[in-house]
């Protein structure tokens, strides 16, 4: 069976068709394809299907043309509009994901608005963090799009994460060890995102994906309960490092304060005169 990218790849005609030599007039296309000469047209016109080759005055299409009008009827058949149909097509033909050509990356990643990207001089970021800060140390910030050069001042990408970075260097601790730490929290992040991004494709997208493109309505039930689970996932990542942190405090502090009253309960011993 085919996977749900092949399908929509082969369906969008990005995959070689069913091997068709044969040549088509207007005509002849429009009755093949079960439709008229004038809508035909109008999709040419809308740019949803691609012009003939020229022949004089005669235009010739071809198998590819066929499978593309074939699969416009199927799409108006599911509930989708001309524009929409449009929509789909340009998106696939920059070669976006299928995420993007259905609508549901938007679903995935939640409504909630990017952060607003805020600037710094050099100066400013030189007075936040003092001697600390070197070229070493920006250009692993810069490889990490904490900070991208403008001009003469810095774009600052995530004002949150940089403002949380600042606190926890004022709190002593020293900028190479946090980015060192930013990395491996990152991937932590991304596989974390990765087991609950298949999660719901394979229980929710794929048994949409079977034979054909899913209607309209199912599209939109399936945004509906992706927007619903976004939540109580966050919910949950919370509430498990919530969990998760005084425990590890737990271990470690105590393993040190432990170390610490044995080298205090040490028996002293009396030095040589």
């Amino acid at each position: 069976m085919n996977s749900p990218t092949q399908l929509l790849q082969r369906l969008l005609g990005r995959l070689p068709p069913v091997p068709d030599e044969r040549e088509y007039s207007v005509d002849e296309l429009a009755q093949a394809g079960e439709t008229t000469v004038r809508n035909v047209r109008a999709y040419q016109d809308k740019g949803l299907l691609p012009p003939p080759e020229r022949r004089g005055r005669v235009g010739v299409y071809r198998g590819e043309h066929l499978a593309r009008l074939r699969l416009i009827g199927q799409l108006l058949e599911r509930g989708y509009t001309i524009a929409s149909i449009r929509e789909l097509f340009d998106a696939w033909e920059k070669g976006q994901g299928l995420a993007h050509v259905l609508g549901l990356d938007e679903a995935i990643r939640g409504t909630a608005q990017p952060e607003a990207v805020a600037t710094l001089g050099f100066d400013e970021l030189q007075a936040i963090f003092g001697e600390a800060l070197d070229d070493e140390i920006i250009d692993r910030s810069t490889e990490l799009e904490l900070l991208e050069f403008a001009g003469d001042h810095l774009r600052v990408n995530s004002p949150r994460l940089f403002a949380a970075g600042v606190q926890l260097h004022q709190a002593g601790l020293p900028l190479p060890a946090l980015l060192d730490e930013l990395i491996a929290i990152r991937g932590h992040v991304e596989q974390l995102s990765t087991g609950i991004v298949q999660l719901i494709v394979a229980n929710l997208v794929n048994p949409l994906l079977t034979s054909s493109l899913p209607r309209v309505d199912e599209l939109e039930g399936l945004s509906r309960q992706i927007h619903a689970l976004r939540p109580l996932v966050e919910q949950v990542v919370e509430a498990e490092l919530a969990r998760a942190l005084p425990l590890v405090a737990e271990r470690e502090l105590s393993g040190r304060v432990q170390q610490l009253l044995e080298g205090f309960l040490q028996p002293v011993r009396p030095t040589a005169d």
